[in-house]
Protein backbone atom coordinates (compact mmCIF):
# COMPACT_ATOMS: atom_id res chain seq x y z
CA UNK A 1 0.00 0.00 0.00
CA UNK A 2 2.91 2.14 0.44
CA UNK A 3 3.40 2.72 -3.47
CA UNK A 4 0.07 3.87 -3.42
CA UNK A 5 0.26 6.65 -0.45
CA UNK A 6 3.48 7.82 -2.15
CA UNK A 7 1.13 8.41 -5.19
CA UNK A 8 -1.33 10.59 -3.48
CA UNK A 9 1.29 12.87 -1.42
CA UNK A 10 3.07 13.10 -4.86
CA UNK A 11 -0.12 14.05 -6.62
CA UNK A 12 -0.77 16.79 -3.82
CA UNK A 13 2.69 18.20 -3.44
CA UNK A 14 3.66 18.30 -7.04
CA UNK A 15 0.43 19.76 -8.56
CA UNK A 16 -1.30 19.50 -12.43
CA UNK A 17 -1.63 21.71 -15.81
CA UNK A 18 -2.12 24.80 -17.79
CA UNK A 19 -1.04 28.15 -16.05
CA UNK A 20 -3.94 30.44 -15.65
CA UNK A 21 -3.44 34.05 -17.48
CA UNK A 22 -2.03 37.11 -14.94
CA UNK A 23 -5.24 37.81 -12.20
CA UNK A 24 -7.20 34.82 -13.19
CA UNK A 25 -8.08 31.90 -10.82
CA UNK A 26 -9.33 29.14 -12.12
CA UNK A 27 -11.30 26.58 -9.89
CA UNK A 28 -11.08 23.76 -11.23
CA UNK A 29 -8.82 23.40 -14.61
CA UNK A 30 -9.31 19.87 -15.00
CA UNK A 31 -13.12 19.88 -15.49
CA UNK A 32 -12.41 22.63 -18.11
CA UNK A 33 -10.34 19.88 -20.01
CA UNK A 34 -12.47 16.67 -19.40
CA UNK A 35 -15.82 17.77 -19.34
CA UNK A 36 -19.07 15.91 -19.57
CA UNK A 37 -19.45 15.44 -23.08
CA UNK A 38 -16.05 14.53 -23.75
CA UNK A 39 -16.47 11.91 -21.05
CA UNK A 40 -19.21 10.55 -22.78
CA UNK A 41 -17.19 10.32 -26.00
CA UNK A 42 -14.93 8.66 -24.37
CA UNK A 43 -17.41 6.01 -22.88
CA UNK A 44 -19.61 5.88 -25.55
CA UNK A 45 -22.53 6.17 -22.86
CA UNK A 46 -24.77 9.03 -20.78
CA UNK A 47 -22.14 10.13 -17.68
CA UNK A 48 -22.55 11.70 -14.27
CA UNK A 49 -20.05 13.34 -12.33
CA UNK A 50 -18.91 11.21 -10.15
CA UNK A 51 -17.11 13.79 -8.21
CA UNK A 52 -17.34 17.43 -7.40
CA UNK A 53 -15.07 20.09 -8.98
CA UNK A 54 -13.57 20.97 -6.03
CA UNK A 55 -11.30 24.28 -6.29
CA UNK A 56 -7.21 23.33 -7.35
CA UNK A 57 -5.05 22.49 -5.03
CA UNK A 58 -2.54 25.74 -5.39
CA UNK A 59 1.23 25.87 -3.98
CA UNK A 60 3.22 28.58 -5.90
CA UNK A 61 3.37 28.13 -9.50
CA UNK A 62 2.75 24.35 -8.83
CA UNK A 63 -0.77 22.94 -8.65
CA UNK A 64 -3.37 20.20 -9.11
CA UNK A 65 -6.50 19.82 -10.37
CA UNK A 66 -9.05 16.89 -10.65
CA UNK A 67 -12.12 16.13 -12.26
CA UNK A 68 -13.99 11.86 -12.54
CA UNK A 69 -17.10 10.87 -14.47
CA UNK A 70 -19.10 7.46 -14.53
CA UNK A 71 -21.36 6.10 -16.80
CA UNK A 72 -25.21 7.33 -15.58
CA UNK A 73 -26.42 3.43 -14.66
CA UNK A 74 -27.39 4.24 -11.37
CA UNK A 75 -24.88 1.31 -10.35
CA UNK A 76 -22.10 2.71 -8.12
CA UNK A 77 -19.65 0.28 -9.78
CA UNK A 78 -20.16 1.70 -13.64
CA UNK A 79 -17.34 2.27 -15.65
CA UNK A 80 -15.79 5.94 -15.64
CA UNK A 81 -13.04 8.52 -16.33
CA UNK A 82 -11.17 10.47 -14.67
CA UNK A 83 -8.25 13.07 -15.21
CA UNK A 84 -5.95 14.51 -12.30
CA UNK A 85 -3.14 17.14 -13.71
CA UNK A 86 -0.47 18.38 -11.98
CA UNK A 87 1.43 21.12 -12.69
CA UNK A 88 4.86 21.81 -11.93
CA UNK A 89 7.17 25.19 -12.09
CA UNK A 90 8.74 23.48 -14.61
CA UNK A 91 9.29 21.03 -17.61
CA UNK A 92 12.10 19.41 -15.31
CA UNK A 93 10.82 18.97 -12.10
CA UNK A 94 7.36 17.85 -13.87
CA UNK A 95 9.73 15.08 -15.50
CA UNK A 96 11.90 14.17 -12.33
CA UNK A 97 8.85 13.35 -10.50
CA UNK A 98 7.19 11.67 -13.31
CA UNK A 99 9.74 9.18 -13.66
CA UNK A 100 10.16 8.93 -9.97
CA UNK A 101 6.22 7.76 -9.82
CA UNK A 102 7.80 5.52 -12.83
CA UNK A 103 10.06 3.71 -11.39
CA UNK A 104 8.21 3.75 -8.39
CA UNK A 105 5.49 2.04 -9.91
CA UNK A 106 7.22 -0.32 -12.68
CA UNK A 107 5.56 1.69 -15.30
CA UNK A 108 5.49 0.11 -18.83
CA UNK A 109 6.27 3.06 -21.51
CA UNK A 110 3.44 3.37 -23.86
CA UNK A 111 4.44 5.55 -27.04
CA UNK A 112 3.26 8.17 -29.22
CA UNK A 113 0.96 10.38 -26.10
CA UNK A 114 3.21 13.63 -25.56
CA UNK A 115 6.85 13.94 -24.39
CA UNK A 116 6.19 10.51 -22.42
CA UNK A 117 3.68 8.06 -21.03
CA UNK A 118 3.98 4.98 -19.45
CA UNK A 119 0.80 2.71 -18.05
CA UNK A 120 0.82 0.93 -14.28
CA UNK A 121 -0.89 -2.22 -13.38
CA UNK A 122 -1.84 -1.03 -9.70
CA UNK A 123 -3.16 1.16 -9.81
CA UNK A 124 -4.42 1.21 -13.02
CA UNK A 125 -3.80 4.38 -14.66
CA UNK A 126 -2.05 5.95 -17.84
CA UNK A 127 0.52 8.73 -17.31
CA UNK A 128 1.12 10.94 -19.42
CA UNK A 129 3.83 14.09 -19.51
CA UNK A 130 3.42 17.00 -21.68
CA UNK A 131 5.89 20.10 -21.01
CA UNK A 132 5.43 20.99 -17.49
CA UNK A 133 2.03 18.97 -17.28
CA UNK A 134 1.76 15.21 -16.05
CA UNK A 135 -1.80 14.28 -16.61
CA UNK A 136 -3.06 10.63 -14.92
CA UNK A 137 -6.10 9.32 -16.81
CA UNK A 138 -7.99 6.33 -15.34
CA UNK A 139 -10.71 4.48 -17.19
CA UNK A 140 -13.29 1.74 -16.54
CA UNK A 141 -13.25 0.33 -13.55
CA UNK A 142 -11.27 -0.36 -10.28
CA UNK A 143 -11.36 -4.05 -11.30
CA UNK A 144 -11.49 -4.03 -15.01
CA UNK A 145 -9.76 -0.64 -16.68
CA UNK A 146 -9.92 -0.20 -19.87
CA UNK A 147 -6.47 0.39 -22.29
CA UNK A 148 -8.69 1.68 -25.29
CA UNK A 149 -10.90 4.38 -23.40
CA UNK A 150 -7.65 5.43 -21.54
CA UNK A 151 -5.61 5.87 -24.42
CA UNK A 152 -8.54 7.58 -26.33
CA UNK A 153 -8.84 9.69 -23.49
CA UNK A 154 -5.31 10.75 -23.64
CA UNK A 155 -5.32 12.00 -27.45
CA UNK A 156 -8.33 14.29 -26.57
CA UNK A 157 -6.91 15.64 -23.48
CA UNK A 158 -4.05 16.33 -25.20
CA UNK A 159 -5.29 18.72 -27.75
CA UNK A 160 -6.48 20.60 -24.85
CA UNK A 161 -2.95 20.74 -22.27
CA UNK A 162 -0.91 23.33 -24.05
CA UNK A 163 2.87 22.04 -24.06
CA UNK A 164 4.29 23.93 -20.91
Amino acid sequence: MKPLYLLFALALLAGPAMPASAGETKANRASEILTADLAQKILGVPVESSSAATPDTEMGQTWVSRISYRAKTGDASAPGVSLLIRHAGSAAEAKSIFDSSKATFHGEDVAGLGDAAYRTKTPAQLDVLKGSNWLIITAGTFSNPDRVSQEKAAHEILTKVPGS
